[in-house]
């Protein structure tokens, strides 16, 4: 009986639900707009049923409603006319249980606040009740109509939830509210379906999206035990202003534009044009609750960019408290607000999936929920899908703490990014970029602009020329943690890895190689990589010292690859990088030797470290001994790199009958304070710097040397002023010759590009472009030791002389052909005991400079260098002959050090000269010198201190005006050696010779007495001898051998005509003499 009685319940229930529909309501909503209540189940008006209440037609018809024909009413739609006194209440004052109208009017019986539209003016706050029904009138329906009429009605409407328990809660996704739930409709939007129900929690607000809603309470049953109340409704209303309402529409200085709303969709939208205006994605109804089982697209384009650009949208939220989709049932304070995403989200199905591109088939970017900042979400297009899902049940909460809204709201940007640039994953590319060094040799790369999504691998390849290196440096580098409990894959190590690879990895969609690669690093979760942080403090004022090596990663070879596997994707968790990339030069050194070869076989140009420069062919063919050599591009070397100073040595080694051409195309020296001319004392380049200059900031220049003998340099030309025409240095006599390329004190901004030359070589023979005869003594002949000697040279006239016969005259009067064809070559001069010899050198002529070039005469020169330290010279000017009056003395290095610094270490040649004839018109001149010493050479202990000075007793061959002491074998040889003739004065010599005779005197008495006596001996034996040889008759004979000792006068020197007639030498050609020793009774 119960079951039928109900039956007839319910169908009374819906015929007064659809009576009350037709008469309560807004005009503007219609009876058929209510389908949020379940299908099947009875509803209830809120008014009895004309079976048990006579009084029906009186509670249904108590209130004003708008529209009604009430000529004699003047109160407002929001408001209550009193019955009997005529008074106007608020229209929430009916029904309210207290007697607001004297006559009772606003409280009839069995009156009930369901079914009715509510109206209310703005800036006032309303209240509504709804008490428990009873457990007979069940199931229970009750609706309630909110409308903001417009001006003073309000525009939107706000609701309070101040109490709300209708039946319980039991699931988000599947019959969660089984024993009554409470629905909200907007007006000319569709049904949702989504219902509340269980008790709120927190200050739950709801802001309608139109001027009308209607809310319908549905309660089927009670709490079946005593103790479980469950229903229990109370609310405040009031309407607003839309122009109030900042947080959804901005205000006067800055309004937002929410998109347009898809016709037919309860919440699709579509922006555009979020380059000019403030577009903003914001929840439905935000910044209230959002409404449940609904299902929200918003679609951002953006379909204009400028030339040459590619438009990428952003969508952010700065703010933590503008973003708060439920996670989860929570009743209580949370003690930390944290960004959900991905399955952290399945437990109530409220969530927003942000997808890279415009359809739900373009990949998933992120899925968040929770509540908590959101970084930058950028998509790869111009395009962007943003999905919001929830659940179709929940209770009304708010998120704690007050401040924080439900729902959420992000910003939206637009990015234009170089269409060129790597800042963007092109389609179809996979997140590979490449690098070649044929683009750009250097640059910088950053992460890709937009976000990736999850298990994304991003490749960067980096491909050099051949003998290119790859040289990267991190400025920075950032990678957000993730939590555990938010990762998609629990069990990968890290959301970022970073492995940086020595070499190429190739990956294509059948296959993937790693050959020959070498991991040189992998960073994940808090490792990072080698950092170059400082240059983040670089502008266009302030230059910061360059990466050093160990805050960088070389390559090996012309590859390198940067691997980046996401986990996570980037979109919540970024990652950002700055890195530099230079393509280097590959050089380990700049010291390069470049040698000819005889065979054809054979390479012609050979590097010890480097095979930057080559030359090959056979050493007869004189196009094939030729190559190019420039400095090395290699930014390591220079300050850039961060090196300061640089010495590279570029060596030049051609056969003994070639000589080296040397050219130079081009050159800079990075704007150092430096000159290069011709000196005109030796017509050769040389280099005119300050030293102040030097020492501030430094130098930079190519020094041209040659080494004729080991350990003997001779610097020749010297460039340090910008090059742009040819220069060819050929004026060079060894076979050996070096070019160094010096710079130091670089600042940080100067590479190869600041400092830099090209050269040419050539390797030519003897004579063969000038038709002459070279000289016929090689260097080493060219290398003098004695106690003394003479250079006579004579220069022929000029190659240019019309006729033979000239030529005759020169062959005939020329005693010496190397005094001739030796000319511009230079002489080696050594002490004959380098411990306890000085060398003393004398010419004639005079010291000449650019000062008093001038006076000199003569075009030939006469150069004397330190064979220690040839940047040491002087240049003598030549005056005819050894007997001219001025003359130039030379004594080595050393000879005037104190016996306080003779333990000094000598360096090799120290005290060895090195002279050279530079002839450029017809001329004789010579160049004597002798060995000298502080002490005499025969005296006792010679290793002891070399540069003591002993008493005169211990020198007894001196040369007086120079405080020198000579060798022995030159006093009183007839040969004046001392610049005075002190060791062939009269007085010196007599001496000696007078000594000598008596000597002789003595030993011929002697010898002459010796001989008598052996005369008789030698007869008494022949006498003897005979009387036995008839004795035995026998023949007996005898062989006298002679013995021939040649002496030889030593002059241990180079001799001309003058000399060679003296000492009867066969020609000038015996240039060196090995010393035997002379005899001296002295």
């Amino acid at each position: 009986m119960l079951v039928c009685r109900r039956l007839l319940l319910i169908a009374a229930a819906i015929a007064a639900s659809i009576e009350a529909g037709s008469t309560s309501y807004h005009p503007g909503i219609s009876s058929s707009d209510y389908s949020g209540y379940p299908s099947g189940y009875a509803v209830y008006s809120g008014a009895t049923s004309p079976e048990s209440s006579p009084s029906s037609s009186s509670s249904t018809s108590g209130p004003t409603e708008l529209g009604a024909s009430n000529t004699e009413s003047l109160c407002r739609p929001s408001e209550f006319r009193c019955s009997t006194t005529g008074h106007c209440v608020a229209q929430d004052k009916y029904c309210d249980g207290e007697n607001d109208c004297d006559d009772k009017s606003d409280e009839p019986r069995y009156c009930t606040p369901c079914n009715r539209t509510l109206y209310g003016d703005v800036g006032r706050t309303y209240r509504v009740e709804i008490r428990r029904p009873r457990e007979d009138r069940l199931p229970f329906l009750c609706h309630l109509n909110f409308t903001a009429a417009g001006s003073d009605l309000g525009d939107l409407v706000q609701l309070t939830f101040d109490t709300f328990t209708v039946g319980r809660f039991l699931s988000f996704t599947s019959e969660g509210c089984p024993d009554g739930f409470m629905t909200i409709r907007e007006e000319g939007r569709p049904a949702t379906g989504g219902q509340w129900c269980g008790s709120a929690w927190g200050y739950t607000v709801y802001y309608s999206e139109t001027p009308s809603i209607n809310l319908t309470l549905y309660l089927l049953r009670l709490s079946e035990q005593g103790i479980g109340y469950n229903f229990d409704f109370k609310l405040s209303y009031k309407f607003l202003r839309r122009s109030e309402a900042h947080l959804r529409y901005g205000n006067s200085s800055m309004s937002t534009w929410r998109g347009e709303l898809v016709n037919g969709t309860y919440c699709d939208r579509v922006l555009t044009k979020c380059d000019t205006r403030a577009c903003r994605l914001q929840s439905p109804n935000y910044p209230g609750v959002y409404p449940r089982n609904v299902t929200c697209y918003y679609r951002v384009e953006q379909n204009r960019a400028p030339v040459g650009h590619r438009a990428l949208l952003a969508v952010s939220q700065r703010n933590s408290h503008k973003i708060h989709i439920k996670d989860q049932v929570v009743k209580y304070d949370r003690s930390q607000r944290v960004l959900r995403v991905w399955d952290q989200c399945n437990v109530v199905q409220d969530y927003l999936t942000v997808y890279d591109g415009g359809s739900t088939s373009d990949r998933v970017l992120v899925r968040l929920c929770g509540g908590d900042a959101v970084p930058d979400i950028i998509s790869s297009h111009n395009t962007m899908l943003l999905e919001f899902h929830t659940s179709p049940y929940d209770n009304p909460f708010h998120p704690v703490p007050l401040s924080f809204l439900p729902g959420f709201e992000l910003e939206v940007q637009v990015i234009f990014v170089d269409e060129k640039s790597r800042s963007f994953v092109k389609e179809n590319d996979n997140c590979d970029f490449y690098i070649s060094g044929d683009e750009n040799s250097s640059g910088i790369l950053e992460n890709p602009k937009h976000s990736l999504p999850p298990n994304t691998t991003c490749r960067y390849h980096f491909q050099g020329k051949l003998n290119e290196i790859v040289w990267l440096s991190f400025v920075k580098y950032y990678a957000a943690s993730v939590e555990a409990a938010a990762s998609i894959d629990t069990a990968a190590d890290c959301n970022a890895k970073l492995l940086i690879w020595d070499g190429d990895i190739t990956v294509d969609k059948l296959t993937f190689s790693r050959k020959n690669v070498t991991l040189m690093g992998q960073f994940c979760k808090d490792d990072i990589p080698r950092l170059c942080d400082h240059s983040l403090l670089r502008n266009s004022s302030r230059h910061t010292r360059p990466c050093s090596l160990a805050e960088s990663y070389v390559s090996t070879g012309r590859d390198l690859t940067l691997e980046h596997i996401l986990r996570q994707g980037s979109a919540l968790y970024p990652i950002s990088f700055v890195l530099r990339y230079e393509f280097v030069h590959e050089a380990i050194s700049c010291n390069h030797v470049f040698a000819s070869v005889p065979s054809a076989s054979s390479t012609s140009s050979t590097s010890s470290l480097s095979s930057s420069s080559s030359s090959s062919s056979s050493s007869s063919s004189l196009s094939s001994n030729a190559g190019k050599f420039a400095s090395p591009k290699n930014v390591f070397f220079y300050g850039r790199g961060g090196a300061q100073n640089l010495s590279c040595v570029y060596r030049f080694e051609a056969d003994p009958d070639h000589r080296i051409e040397l050219s130079f195309v081009r050159a800079s020296f990075g704007g150092k304070s430096c000159a290069s001319y011709v000196d005109p004392l030796v017509n050769r380049w040389t280099c005119d710097r300050r030293m102040a200059d030097v020492k501030k900031f430094g130098m930079a220049d190519l020094v041209v040397a040659e080494y004729p003998w080991q350990g003997v340099e001779l610097v020749r030309d010297c460039l340090c002023s910008n090059v742009s025409e040819r220069i060819v240095v050929r004026t060079l006599t060894s076979n050996v010759v070096e070019v160094r390329f010096i710079i130091t004190l670089m600042n940080v901004t100067q590479d190869y590009r600041d400092f830099f030359f090209e050269g040419e070589y050539r390797f030519v023979p003897v004579g063969a472009e000038s038709n002459e005869h070279g000289c016929s003594t090689r260097l080493e002949e060219r290398r003098l030791r004695g106690t003394s000697g003479e250079i006579s040279l004579r220069s022929p006239l000029p190659r240019v002389i019309p006729g033979l016969a000239a030529v005759e005259e020169i062959l005939t009067n020329t005693e010496d052909l190397t005094a001739t064809q030796c000319v511009n070559e230079p002489w080696l001069i050594e002490p004959e005991d380098a411990r306890i010899n000085f060398l003393y050198l004398r010419t004639a002529g005079y010291g000449i400079t650019l000062d008093n070039v001038e006076e000199c005469t003569t075009l030939n020169r006469i150069v004397v260098y330190s064979a220690a330290n040839t940047k040491e010279r002087s240049v003598i000017c030549p005056e005819g002959g050894v007997d001219t009056a001025r003359t130039v003395d030379f004594f080595s290095g050393g000879w005037n050090y104190s016996a306080v610094n003779a333990s000094v270490a000598m360096a090799q040649h120290s005290r060895s000269f090195v002279v050279e004839f530079l002839q450029r018109e017809p001329g004789f001149y010579a160049v004597t010198w002798i060995a000298i010493s502080k002490r005499s050479p025969t005296a006792p202990n010679v290793g002891a201190n070399a540069f003591a000075i002993l008493p005169t007793e211990d020198c007894p061959y001196k040369c007086p005006e120079i405080q020198a002491c000579i060798s022995s074998v030159l006093w009183c040889d007839g040969v004046r050696h001392c610049p005075s003739g002190f060791d062939e004065e009269e007085a010196n010599c007599s001496y000696r010779f007078g000594v000598t005779l008596l000597y002789v005197a003595v030993g011929a008495g002697a010898l002459g007495i010796f001989l008598i006596l052996l005369l008789a001996t030698g007869c008494l034996k022949y006498c003897l001898y005979r009387h036995k040889a008839r004795k035995k008759k026998k023949n007996v004979a005898l062989n006298v051998n002679h013995l021939h000792v040649n002496h030889t006068h030593h002059n241990n020197g180079l001799t001309g005509s003058r000399l060679s007639g003296r000492y009867n030498l066969a020609t000038p050609q015996e240039m060196y003499l090995e010393n035997y020793g002379k005899d001296s009774i002295c």
